[in-house]
């Protein structure tokens, strides 16, 4: 770990331009990026702490102790903040964990993929999340397990903090609105990485506006994004979404009536069965149906 600190913090040298990714509203950063970005997260705790608690700031109080030493002139304690109270927001109980043996039999969900769900019905509630998007982009790009798998750790994140399921299914349902306006807008230039976790940044949006009591970005980040980007970046693209949107989360009761109504329909005639295979031969088959 002390090499990669020392190597992201004194070794790493800017990418050329030609090998920087293209996004279109979410960049992936590097594993250089992300550690160098932890590493000044935890500098920034300790100098506030030395500050808060010490009274220290760097060596702007050291003073000459008779006999050529140095002293710490001790900073008078100033009271801190009122107490703000219960703050509105939920953070989850406990740390989303992934075993082995919660792998459930699913829509040709593959089991590394399930096991991220935090109930049963959360893989047919994301099947049909998925279908409802196939309405304004193509199945490739919305339906593989990559899409499956990022939609199902926000919505295990949110039964982490004890919401309503009733409340994650109305989440969804904007959010999937949501997804459509900015995949007409700039699907074109996203990867299927980005498109993934672009949408779960839009299910975080969406919760802020239906629930009351939202679970901060900080949580989404150290849990889902945290090797895809830092707090600062999914904090700018979050904003550039939601200007995007032109600040209005609202959705028309006719879109609301249509998205619940295609995550709630139960006649959908599918079998429930586990899909079995290697990723290689996954990826295969989307790659043949492209060329299709």
């Amino acid at each position: 770990m002390f090499k990669k600190i020392v190597q992201a913090t004194f070794l790493q040298q800017p990418r050329p331009a030609e090998d920087l990714p293209r996004f279109a509203i979410l960049p992936q950063q590097t594993e250089h990026e992300l550690v160098l970005s932890e590493v000044h997260s935890k500098l920034d705790r300790a100098l506030s702490f030395l500050q808060r608690e010490i009274g220290y700031s760097l060596l702007d109080d050291a003073r000459p102790r008779p006999g050529g030493g140095v002293v710490l002139d001790r900073q008078p304690v100033q009271a801190g903040p009122a107490a703000k109270g219960d703050r509105s927001s939920r953070l989850p109980k406990e740390s989303p964990t992934v075993g082995d043996d919660e792998a459930r039999e699913v829509i040709r969900f593959r089991p590394q993929t399930a096991k991220y769900a935090h109930y049963p019905d959360d893989l047919v509630l994301v099947w049909r999340f998925t279908n409802s998007l196939q309405e304004f982009a193509s199945q490739d790009r919305v339906q593989h397990e990559l899409f499956y798998k990022t939609v199902l750790q926000g919505v295990r994140l949110m039964h982490l903090c004890d919401y309503n399921y009733s409340d994650v299914v109305v989440t969804l349902a904007h959010a999937s609105i949501y997804f459509r306006s900015t995949f007409q807008a700039i699907g074109y230039k996203m990867s299927d990485y980005e498109a993934a976790h672009v949408c779960v940044l839009l299910i975080y949006l969406a919760h802020c506006f239906v629930l009351d009591e939202t679970c901060p970005l900080r949580c989404w980040q150290k849990h889902i994004f945290r090797k895809y980007c830092t707090l600062k970046v999914l904090d700018a693209a979050l904003f550039r979404l939601f200007h995007m949107r032109d600040f209005r989360l609202r959705i028309t009761e006719e879109e609301e009536k249509h998205a619940l109504s295609v995550l709630l329909f139960l006649g959908n005639g599918l079998d429930v069965i586990l899909s079995f295979g290697d990723e290689e031969e996954e990826e295969q088959k989307r790659t043949k149906n492209r060329s299709c």
